[in-house]
């Protein structure tokens, strides 16, 4: 299953990391999930590749590397039951890629597997010579280089079909995936399911969005510190912001997450999306864009505004900054929080 050709995505992914989509889901596909209520999360299991360039590069982290696999694997199934809403209730089993492969085998149509890899472009297919770049799905990475463009997100496919074409690919942050960045993209997703199920076309959530700010007010935003610039300044931020901001340390953030206990809050996070201009020569692009979000439905509120310091408009323009190790901002600065409360008035 690993190094396959999972999606094509172009232009639409890099405005979906404004509204922390991946993509959209065919109603098709839709009509399908919500009759299933089967789920297997599958097992993480550390690669051989990863430890040996480690061991090379960075010794120190290679013990940490093992036991962040370990953690993912008590986490993620606990975040599907906790988080996966649109089925009723669902019985959520975890096992292995031969494990899923074997049932593949004997025909089973009855589930929905969710499992956590690493996007990246590269060059066409090996059997095929191509001069355009795709977007691939390959084993969760583990980041010693800024140059790697991957960005972890979770791929759902239904169990009975190529598993190089999931019918829906979530992104999450930069991070390897923990809790909350697995709680997040669950609940990202369920407001894109949610809102198709209920007749929203892609166009009009793309433009409802820019309007969620409203629902911003009387809320407190939560920061985390360790996702904020090393030059941010809270006395500042409380200044700009017009209503209460509470900082917390990420273990507490987990725990909010694990006791789904947000109150009347908001959640300032950044997901991570990959860029592809299907171009060899100007293959990919990191893009970064600090958004707050509803953690209780999912719903994007607002996103920074980042066009004036990058470039001029969105779309092709951006082609020039291909091959770039990352653009956007993978922390919070104080100018998003003054973009954030400015996108309540607009």
């Amino acid at each position: 299953m690993k190094g396959t050709l999972s999606a094509l995505l172009g232009l639409s992914l890099l405005l979906s990391v404004v509204n922390a989509s991946a993509q959209f889901v065919k109603t098709k596909d839709i009509e399908k999930m919500k009759k299933r209520t089967s789920f297997i999360v599958v097992k993480e299991r550390p690669d051989k590749k990863i430890i040996k360039l480690l061991s090379q590069k960075a010794p120190g982290q290679v013990a940490e590397y093992k036991q962040a696999i370990k953690q993912l694997n008590r986490d993620f199934p606990e975040v599907v039951k906790q988080y996966w809403a649109l089925n009723g209730a669902i019985t959520v089993e975890q096992k292995t890629e031969k494990e899923v492969s074997r049932l593949r085998t004997r025909n089973n149509r009855n589930y929905i597997v969710f499992d956590c890899q690493s996007m990246k472009v590269k060059p066409g297919s090996k059997v095929k010579k191509s001069k355009y770049a795709r977007t691939y799905t390959s084993s969760l990475a583990w980041k010693i280089d800024d140059k790697d463009l991957s960005v972890p997100v979770i791929n759902m496919y239904f169990i009975e079909n190529d598993v190089s074409y999931p019918f829906y690919i979530q992104n999450m942050s930069d991070r390897f995936p923990d809790y909350t960045d697995l709680a997040v993209g669950l609940r990202l997703a369920t407001y894109v399911f949610t809102e198709q199920l209920g007749g929203i076309s892609e166009r009009s959530m793309q433009s409802e969005i820019k309007h969620n700010a409203v629902y911003l007010k009387d809320k407190t935003l939560i920061l985390c510190k360790n996702w904020l610039d090393d030059d941010f300044a809270e006395g500042t931020a409380q200044a700009d912001y017009p209503y209460p901001i509470r900082f917390v340390s990420k273990e507490e953030l987990d725990e909010i997450f694990k006791k789904d206990a947000f109150g009347n809050s908001a959640i300032a996070y950044v997901p991570s999306g990959v860029f592809s201009t299907f171009d060899t020569n100007y293959p990919s692009m990191e893009v970064n864009v600090p958004v707050v979000l509803d953690p209780v439905n999912g719903m994007p509120l607002c996103h920074t505004d980042i066009s004036d310091e990058m470039f001029q408009a969105w779309g092709f323009s951006l082609i020039p900054q291909m091959g770039k190790s990352m653009v956007g901002f993978k922390k919070i600065r104080n100018q998003d929080i003054k973009n954030f409360a400015k996108a309540m008035k607009e």
